[in-house]
């Protein structure tokens, strides 16, 4: 595909060739067939291009490949013989594109009073506030509970930059902070102001020197904000409580002021904002020196070094949005051209647990936390963990679901579909996040383990490591899940899983395929699935099995690439590359291998 002012210009390979070859587009509600003409074919393979004029904001598109009477749909969902919806729709989005540098990086999610402490000392620190609970480093912390918000480890940013060598060896380029402003939690999303860094953390100060540090070593720095809810202690939450005529008054709902509000899912402790009022959105993100641009250098007040390189933005699904009210796309549109103003190569990532595809067909979120399209299908195909891991944050006693790994390529298509290109690649792969049971616990086998880290490192999207999955810590939930690190005990680590993690993220960094690369399915089962990521001449086998299967090779006679090396492997795989290309398994464990295009 190549983009120009007005118009698009899409190729599509058709293996058996076709007798014509559309793209089917609707404007202004009405559909259109434009024919495309045949390119090169060779081997059985033939290249169509069509020609689409580029639409406001969004393109969306699919191709109709006709043999004889008969159709074939292709959509991001793939291959239909029969009639479809648009929802499944290639999408392009016009406009400035979102940071190039982010499909190619690895995120390390930083829970900050679990990570590290200034010092290696391991007591409960007998200097805190009046709401916490503190806790010897290596107590583990509890289920979800009324206690699970205020057990105090006492870790801070100054332990983080202390420890910048771990995440360098690891590869992880992309340090990410869980809320850092001030709070009467330990997960800080009930922030009481925006205007400094909690001190419990160590101040401005320590964010200053951990962002320059990171920026040395070529890292980047990514915060955590909340745009749906604030604390009740927020000084803005106080003067709307104070004073019903205030203009803080209107940042919120509130049903029978200063007592009847609205909150995030009935926490008292976490009123919503309210983003239909244009005093809010000048505060949070539209003056240059509000919330969410300060610390970008919208205010001018940091130093380059000092800046931020981006938010991921807490309740994103939910901001903007309550009953008939829906401005969720209004201010996340706005937010996005805001940051592109100030920093135009900050990355803006949103939560989002469920379908996300609807709010990304427009200039806003760059990318997502993708749990419905890659850790919720990973999960289902891959656990063999205990009884009672539920899925983040549902708050549901329903148990965890199991799979196939045909089913688990299905539930992937299925789902990101509805997500633009652009959006996908810039979203995030997460086997386990501060909201969830941890992934050793989920599959409760280091192997298994690896074929997941396998996985976020070769599906489209950014690898994402919450701190502590590398060495195998456990968690039966979210709460459960956010430990300690145990910096003093590396003999407890595993230390084979860590190595896979060193490899993996590797390649995701060295293989220009793996980041920015398109992506081909090409066979699964009930134990396999196989895929392709190419690039220009760069083409990338993936194979990925939790256990044995018949080595397969009918399926794999069109890859249109030659010179196959194995670049990694791992478990009871094998592969051979002899003429033909076959894969197997006797058991669980993934391969990577680098071939060299040699058609289209």
């Amino acid at each position: 595909m190549s983009l120009h002012e007005d118009h698009a210009r899409l190729r599509v390979r058709v293996p058996g060739g076709a007798d014509a070859v559309y793209a089917h587009v609707v404007e202004d509600g009405e559909a259109e067939l434009i024919e495309g003409e045949q390119e090169y074919s060779s081997e059985g393979v033939s290249w169509y291009t069509v020609q689409i004029p580029l639409l406001a904001v969004v393109t969306p598109y699919r191709f109709a490949i006709v043999r004889g009477r008969r159709y074939i749909w292709l959509n991001q969902a793939g291959a239909h013989d029969h009639e479809v919806t648009d929802d499944g729709d290639f999408r392009l989005i016009t406009g400035p594109n979102p940071p190039s540098w982010v499909p190619g990086t690895a995120v390390y999610q930083i829970f900050p009073d679990r990570f590290a402490r200034d010092d290696d000392s391991l007591d409960p620190l007998t200097e805190h506030p009046d709401w916490a609970v503190p806790r010897h480093w290596d107590d583990e912390p509890s289920g979800s509970g009324p206690a699970a918000a205020v057990e105090y480890y006492g870790g801070t940013l100054d332990g983080v930059r202390r420890h910048l060598d771990h995440l360098a060896d690891l590869g992880a380029e992309v340090v990410y902070l869980t809320p850092f402003f001030p709070a009467r939690s330990t997960h800080r999303y009930d922030a009481a102001g925006f205007d400094e860094v909690d001190p419990l953390l160590g101040g401005d100060a320590a964010l200053k020197a951990l962002t320059r540090e990171a920026h040395a070593r070529g890292m980047r720095v990514m915060g955590d904000l909340t745009t749906n809810h604030t604390g009740d202690r927020h000084e803005w939450f106080e003067t709307a409580r104070a004073d019903a005529d205030s203009e803080e008054a209107g940042y919120y709902y509130f049903t029978d002021h200063p007592d009847g509000y609205v909150s995030w899912l009935g926490v008292r402790s976490l009123p919503k904002l309210d983003h239909s009022s244009p005093a809010l959105r000048e505060r949070m993100y539209g003056a240059d020196d509000s919330v969410l641009l300060d610390r970008l250098g919208g205010s001018g007040h940091s130093a380059e070094d000092e800046r931020l390189d981006g938010w991921r933005i807490d309740v994103a699904n939910m901001t903007g949005r309550l009953g008939a009210q829906d401005v969720n796309h209004e201010v996340s549109g706005m937010i996005a051209t805001r940051m592109r103003e100030i920093a135009p190569q900050a990355w803006l990532l949103a939560e989002h647990f469920y379908d996300a595809g609807p709010d990304t067909r427009h200039d806003g979120w760059h990318g997502v936390m993708n749990y419905a399209g890659f850790t919720r299908p990973v999960w289902a195909w891959l656990n063999t963990g205990p009884e009672g891991v539920r899925y983040a944050a549902t708050h549901t006693s329903a148990p965890l679901p199991t799979s196939g790994a045909a089913a688990a390529v299905r539930a992937m298509r299925t789902t990101n579909a509805g997500l633009p290109w652009r959006v996908r690649t810039h979203s995030v792969n997460a086997l386990s996040t501060h909201d969830s049971a941890r992934f050793a616990t989920v599959v409760a086998d280091p192997v298994l383990h690896a074929v997941g880290v396998a996985a976020q490192a070769t599906l489209p999207g950014v690898p994402f490591v919450f701190a502590g999955d590398e060495i195998g810590l456990e968690g039966r939930d979210g709460e459960n899940a956010r430990r300690t690190m145990p910096w003093h005990r590396t003999g407890d680590w595993d230390q084979e899983l860590l190595d896979a993690h060193r490899r993996l993220l590797r390649l995701h960094r060295i293989l220009p395929a793996l980041g920015a690369g398109g992506l081909r399915w090409l066979d699964s089962g009930e134990h396999h699935m196989t895929f392709l990521r190419s690039l220009g001449e760069q083409v990338v086998l993936v194979h990925l099995a939790n256990g044995p299967h018949d080595e397969r090779t009918a399926e794999f006679q069109d890859l249109d690439a030659d010179g196959w090396e194995t670049v990694e492997s791992a478990g009871r795989v094998r592969a051979r590359f002899d003429g033909k290309v076959g894969v197997g398994a006797e058991g669980p464990g993934h391969l990577v291998a680098v071939g060299t295009r040699r058609v289209g």
